[in-house]
């Protein structure tokens, strides 16, 4: 198999340090927003299940 060049490197070659910082932190964000919303979804959907449960 052949070793495949570090594509992130690569790609940054092409943009400035404050490109890079900003694609970087902007990831991050959505990164946690999609964490935080998964969080929400399974708590609610616990939630509401435990209410099922309760009520039988």
């Amino acid at each position: 198999m052949a070793a495949f060049p570090n594509l992130r490197r690569i790609f940054s070659s092409f943009r400035t340090p404050e490109e890079e910082r900003q694609i970087s932190r902007s990831a991050f964000f959505k990164f946690v927003g999609f964490v935080i919303s998964c969080m929400a979804i399974t708590m609610l959907a616990n939630k509401n299940r435990m209410k099922t449960i309760t009520h039988h």
